[in-house]
């Protein structure tokens, strides 16, 4: 092991061990719920193309919180063992029962192919997982779903069998009722054709569907918007613009939408074609639809500092108030033959009218000091960021990270070059470890910005055969 990585690996190893932290693995193929109520963002599912595929005849998913509460601010907590939920990929989960406490895990595929249950329930309250007894006749089992809940029902529409060339688009559309625990179907009069790795936003009672794939290489243009009116049944196909022509945002698929300040706000993505070998980012990382005008725009961000916008996709976003956070997913414009999974968790302020601002959140360190303020993030109806400084959010993120990890890793650093010097004083030349370092991620600019936590997490060898039934898209 040379000593670039040695240092590496004794520094995060010293930073865990410090504040004895979960830190969760790269992934695609997750879902993301948040619980207003419990004040954490639930990860659920999904797995590392990076890993060889599991050796245990059932392998069992991971499962996880971040936690935005006061108490224990930005910490992952691993609730794997307590779920016990056989591993599944590219399912939907969303929050539901009687009194909205429950998690309802639904679809996706299923890594034993004997695996037939279609609904798994997560008790929030007491950390337990239950199959429920459902009435009604269950769907085909798809990936690539969307979701909504809407007062106490999931909403499914569309979804994909297979990979590669071999797949198979659906565009039934099913209701699970998380009350009364059974499966209802929707209407399908005027509803658009089949997809999958679209995204469904829910605002005042309708459903926003957007972008995704209908064919092998056939994407759905970001023109039309087919809305589902939930309380009429009923299906109809809105055209959308742009206030010029560089803010129409291309066609997409495996991206994330959020609801923002009454704007549905798109991330990341990416498009292929019969000319193109390879997957290339979506044209317009992030972009807003105005849900009242239908009109695309591209927001301004913070020019005050420098902001993160990676190209990701297979990814999730989740809506915390005024902030998005993006998480885990693939990078786009890395090549194949190169670790492109994410390994940090992106924040998005949506402060004044049109202004974002963007950050690393670094979730594995406590920021939290009893001496000092306990930091929230903003809500609706406290959004706007003072001019002659950065958002508070930002400060403590920025400020705990550099102060906690610069000086763990300055004091590590010491004491081992001058054991080190003294024992291969002749071995080793000056430059050596900026050098090695400087080679490692192929000088990609933006991810110099990865936080410490993730620095014990090597590249791989790429892992390229699909497991027996989880298949890449």
């Amino acid at each position: 092991m040379s000593l670039n990585h040695y240092l590496i690996f004794i520094i995060t190893l010293c930073i865990l061990n410090v504040y004895g932290q979960f830190v969760p693995d790269t992934r695609t193929g997750h879902s993301a719920v948040f619980s207003e109520s419990e004040k954490k963002v639930y990860y659920i599912g999904g797995y590392n193309s990076n890993k060889s595929e599991p050796t245990e005849p059932n392998p069992i998913s991971d499962f996880f919180y971040l936690s935005i509460g006061n108490d224990d601010f930005f910490e992952f907590t691993d609730l794997t063992s307590q779920a016990k939920l056989p591993l599944t990929v590219f399912h939907v989960s969303e929050l539901g029962g009687a009194n909205q406490d429950s998690i309802f895990i639904l679809e996706g595929a299923h890594w034993n192919a004997e695996e037939t249950n279609y609904v798994y329930r997560f008790d929030t309250k007491i950390n337990q997982l239950s199959i429920p007894v459902v009435k009604g006749k269950a769907p085909s089992m798809r990936k690539g779903i969307s979701s909504v809940s809407s007062e106490g029902k999931i909403y499914l529409f569309g979804g994909q069998i297979g990979s590669g060339n071999d797949v198979t688009f659906f565009n039934n559309f099913d209701i699970f009722d998380t009350i009364n625990l059974n499966w209802q179907v929707g209407s399908l009069v005027n509803s658009p054709v089949g997809r999958s790795f679209y995204t469904a936003t829910l605002v005042n009672g309708v459903i926003y569907y957007i972008g995704g794939r209908t064919q092998v290489n056939v994407y759905s243009p970001l023109t039309e918007i087919y809305q589902y009116d939930i309380v009429a049944n009923t299906w109809s196909l809105k055209k959308a613009t742009a206030v010029d022509a560089d803010s129409m945002p291309g066609s997409r698929t495996a991206h994330s939408a959020v609801l923002i300040n009454g704007k549905i706000v798109i991330y990341g993505g990416f498009f292929s074609s019969a000319d193109t070998p390879y997957n290339i980012p979506a044209k317009k990382t992030i972009a807003m639809l105005d849900v009242n005008t239908l009109v695309w725009s591209i927001p301004n961000f913070d020019i005050r500092k420098e902001n993160l916008i990676p190209n990701l996709a297979f990814h999730s976003g989740t809506a915390v108030g005024t902030v998005m956070l993006i998480a885990f997913g693939n990078f786009t414009d890395i090549p194949n033959n190169i670790d492109q999974t994410n390994k940090v968790i992106y924040s998005f302020l949506f402060g004044n009218p049109s202004q974002i601002t963007s950050n690393v959140i670094s979730s594995f360190i406590k920021v939290n000091s009893s001496n000092n303020p306990k930091p929230q993030l903003p809500t609706s109806t406290s959004n706007k960021i003072n001019p002659q400084q950065p958002s508070s959010l930002s400060k403590v993120v920025i400020v705990g990270v550099s102060i906690v990890s610069v000086s763990v890793a300055l004091a590590i650093f010491a004491a081992i070059s001058v054991a080190y010097k003294r024992k291969k004083k002749n071995q080793v030349q000056s430059g050596d470890v900026l050098d090695n370092l400087n080679n490692e991620k192929n000088h990609y600019e933006y991810q110099q910005q990865y936080t410490s936590q993730f620095a014990s997490q090597q590249s791989q060898q790429h892992y390229t055969r699909d497991p027996p039934t989880i298949e890449s898209p």
